[in-house]
């Protein structure tokens, strides 16, 4: 009976893994001669907990429940962060736990609370702790607990904690908390019985957005001969290590598995922000109270940024608003504007994307600004957490900033704090083992295709609301 082993590395992009450093990834390198290996199509947008959601579903954020970091109550108006309580279908630890397959599901984003599983589910980065919350069963606790600092095992830092770090610290508690995940992994693999086993390691994420800039002399904010410049690389290094670690064990164990490596997204330089916000208010689309742009103002005088707010837009004048820290997402008003479909909706719509689209960069630069209305990415775009539209400034070398309080449209800092590097469209992936064919290079997948491949190599029925079709390998 076939086995599946998933080695997550967020945000590894193809043009390093593929290209750049491939020869210094000789497990990786590996993998890719002995079975198939693409660019693997993101979410729209390539956000970290939708994108590894719908690789372990294979379906979008409508039908996941999902949009984004943070739900807003439309009764209160307050947000708050999501957590698995929010998601509404069924991941592929649920469908194979369904079918009395046992899986070990580890640090996979989206999964704070645990909900119980065929097996163990240890939560990833958004957990706050380590405790019956974060793990299941209650036994792998004390396993977590034996490995080192519990406080450093889910995440570097708080959530967006890792910004306010120095570099040297962000990476000693990087390379610690992925010592203790590996050496759980590795312990899960050899003691407990599985079927599926899946890890995130989130560390590569953390240090992308922090490093690009120290390795990559085409950022215009480029350090030369950093001491940092093969830091990044060096980490990619160690995890390929691990890897092979990992897969001696494999070999150890049971020759009936197939190992798939593979990231959510992908990583490109980022060049600076659009105020989002600010642009829709100066087009005449979104309007403030007086109470609201007065604390905007107040804050203003003492340097401070002010984050949107629902309660502070003037509902009955605006048209739109903005939200989204790294790509825009534009809600359009439509209690006053008119429902999704009427003339009045798709003129507004229509004359917003353009303006959007004519936005250049601080020099005047044309951008190669992608705008993605909400029914070419959602199967279903009823609920009020879904943007309209979703906007990738310039392939996503340019982000969005939401927040108020800069004196012109460019901004060198988003919502969450400083980056050198965001999300982009594309991530790796890579799959040898049992069945799986020594193909080699394949054509581009799409992030959906991933779970119903997985039931297919486990001869698991494919359930039929996952409409996406497993990889073709032929």
């Amino acid at each position: 009976m076939t086995k599946v082993l998933v080695y997550g590395i967020d945000g590894a992009p193809p043009e390093l893994i593929f290209e750049k450093w491939l020869d210094e990834l000789p497990s990786i390198k590996g993998l890719m001669n002995k079975g198939v290996y693409a660019k693997i199509n993101s979410t729209i947008p390539p956000a970290t907990i939708i994108a590894w959601s719908a690789f372990a579903s294979g379906k979008d954020a409508s039908q996941i429940g999902v949009f984004s970091y943070t739900f807003r109550d439309r009764k209160t108006g307050m947000s708050d962060l999501v957590n698995s309580s929010y998601v509404k279908t069924d991941m592929i630890w649920d469908i194979l736990s369904g079918h009395s397959r046992r899986c070990v599901v580890l640090n996979v984003p989206l999964t704070y609370p645990v909900k119980p599983v065929n097996g163990i589910m240890v939560s990833g980065f958004m957990a706050p702790d380590v405790s019956l919350k974060s793990v299941y069963p209650e036994s792998v606790i004390k396993k977590i607990k034996s490995l080192g600092n519990p406080e450093l095992f889910f995440d570097v830092a708080g959530f967006t904690g890792h910004k306010g770090l120095d570099i040297d610290e962000l990476l000693r508690r990087t390379y610690l908390m992925t010592d203790m995940q590996v050496a759980l992994l590795k312990d899960l693999i050899v003691n407990e019985e599985w079927d599926f086993l899946m890890q995130v390691f989130i560390g590569t994420d953390r240090l992308q957005h922090m490093l690009w800039r120290h390795f990559d002399n085409t950022h215009r904010r480029f350090i030369k001969d950093s001491k940092y410049k093969d830091a990044l690389k060096d980490y990619y290094k160690y995890l390929d290590k691990k890897l092979g670690e990992v897969l001696k064990l494999l070999k150890q164990l049971d020759n009936d598995i197939v190992v798939i490596v593979s990231s959510d997204h992908g990583m490109v330089k980022q060049e600076g922000k659009i105020n989002i916000n600010d642009w829709l208010m100066n087009k005449g689309y979104l309007v403030l109270t007086d109470e609201f742009r007065k604390e905007i103002e107040d804050n203003n005088k003492q340097g401070k940024r002010t984050k949107i707010k629902y309660e502070g837009i003037d509902l009955d004048k605006s048209a739109a608003y903005g939200a989204g820290a790294y790509n825009a997402r534009i809600f359009i008003n439509k209690g006053k504007v008119g429902q999704a479909g009427t003339k009045e909706y798709e003129d507004v719509r229509k004359k917003i994307i353009k303006g959007l689209k004519q936005i250049t960069d601080d020099k005047g630069k044309k951008l190669k600004t992608e705008v993605f209305k909400a029914e070419d990415i959602y199967a279903d775009t009823s609920s009020p957490e879904c943007p309209d539209l979703t906007v990738y400034f310039d392939e996503l070398r340019w982000a969005s900033n939401p927040d108020f309080g800069v004196q012109e449209l460019y901004s060198w800092q988003t919502a969450v704090g400083a980056d050198s590097a965001g999300h982009s469209k594309q991530g790796s992936f890579v799959m040898a083992g049992l069945g799986v064919k020594a193909k080699g290079k394949i054509k581009d997948i799409d992030i959906y295709q991933v779970a119903p491949t997985i039931l297919k190599l486990m001869n698991i029925p494919v359930p039929k609301d996952i409409k996406h079709k497993p990889i073709e390998m032929n």
